[in-house]
């Protein structure tokens, strides 16, 4: 059994952060820094309580972990509210952001024989996050592309996790009009809803769920090794889905064959907006590494141990998610707030085969 605690800080803000400072600037004096004499560092505790354990002769051994971590105090660089003079200074934030949940890690000799051997290895997570006691909220996650303009799409506010959706709700298309219909905040739903003034909090980008397995098999002298890693229960915004690919592009470009229903009758001038439209589960499980190998030992007096290996890299992704990979994250961080899970244009990952020879002389 294991229990454990630890508390670590962070000073990530600039040298003299808490003091005003003032510079030259075509002949004038002009202050750079608003000083906080109240600026402390950020701190976040944790605590952690685990078994780890072993049967049949360390055959199947593991490990059950609960952790919890919570981060107070936080940095941030704030603009100064007017009438006070323009400027920013920086603060530490109300409020905590925990983390918490629990780590499952199996791994188990299947088979082990003079000819063969098989080993399996799993980890599971089941993680929460929130954010408590926040006054207010901070937006961030900058969307783009044509009619995008300054929009926004995540907010860090108490009682929900961080980074959450801040979006529209879709309602569909109506069927008279082509247009798209949203949801009131009063429950009503209506073409003529303005989606900007009609906003929810409407999934966390953050994953709820982690996932790992790892097997290698080996017969003789040949070795194959799997590697797999996943993610679950997180939303994701498709931005290339709603300004590059949509409906509204049809006299120009090439269009997403998701978006173009024709029993709906959408109309071509029917135009995006940011909204749970383009939400969608970021789910997947994805074959990150395939290595087969075969160890030709020595050959003659100068080769010695001559192992000869083939791999592959990403090499297959199972997702419903209708981008190119659901691990992306396009920066769209506001006044220094990082955003989580927005795909913008990004260049889908390669896939790489790599040829490999190990020896020693």
């Amino acid at each position: 059994m294991r229990l454990g605690w630890g508390k670590t800080g962070n000073q990530e803000f600039p040298s003299g952060a808490s003091r005003n400072r003032y510079v030259f600037e075509a002949q004038a004096i002009r202050q750079a820094n608003f000083g906080n004499p109240d600026l402390r560092w950020e701190s976040s505790a944790t605590i952690n309580a685990g078994i780890d354990f072993a049967f049949f002769q360390n055959r199947l051994s593991g490990s059950v972990d609960y952790f919890r971590k919570m981060t107070t105090d936080a940095l941030f660089e704030q603009t100064l509210a007017q009438p006070a003079p323009a400027g920013r200074i920086w603060v530490n934030l109300d409020g905590e952001i925990i983390n918490e949940g629990v780590e499952l890690a199996l791994t188990g000799n299947i088979v082990g024989n003079e000819n063969w051997n098989w080993n399996l290895s799993a980890n599971a997570t089941y993680l929460e996050n929130r954010v408590s006691g926040l006054l207010g909220y901070y937006e961030t996650a900058a969307l783009r592309g044509q009619g995008f303009s300054g929009v926004l799409g995540q907010r860090m506010v108490s009682g929900q996790p961080l980074n959450v959706w801040y979006l529209a709700q879709f309602e569909g298309i109506d069927p008279t009009t082509g247009m798209s219909m949203y949801r009131g905040l009063d429950g009503t739903v209506s073409t003529s809803i303005d989606p900007a003034l009609n906003k929810f909090y409407v999934g966390s980008p953050n994953p709820k769920y982690l996932l790992g397995i790892s097997t290698d098999v080996t017969y003789k002298r040949f070795t194959a090794t799997i590697n797999t890693h996943g993610a679950f229960g997180h939303y994701l915004f498709n931005n290339t889905m709603a300004t590059v690919l949509g409906v509204n592009n049809m006299s120009n470009r090439n269009i997403a064959k998701t978006v173009f229903d024709r029993e709906a009758g959408e109309s071509t001038s029917n135009s995006a907006a940011p909204s749970t439209r383009y939400l969608e589960k970021g789910d997947f499980l994805k074959l990150s590494n395939l290595t087969l190998s075969y160890n030709v030992g020595n050959i003659g007096r100068g080769i010695r141990n001559l192992n000869v290996s083939l791999t592959g890299q990403n090499l297959l992704v199972f997702k419903g998610y209708n981008g190119f990979d659901p691990e992306v994250n396009t920066d769209g961080s506001t006044d220094d707030i990082p955003s989580l899970g927005i795909e913008y244009l990004p260049y889908p990952p390669a896939r790489t085969f790599l040829l490999g020879l190990n020896f020693s002389l």
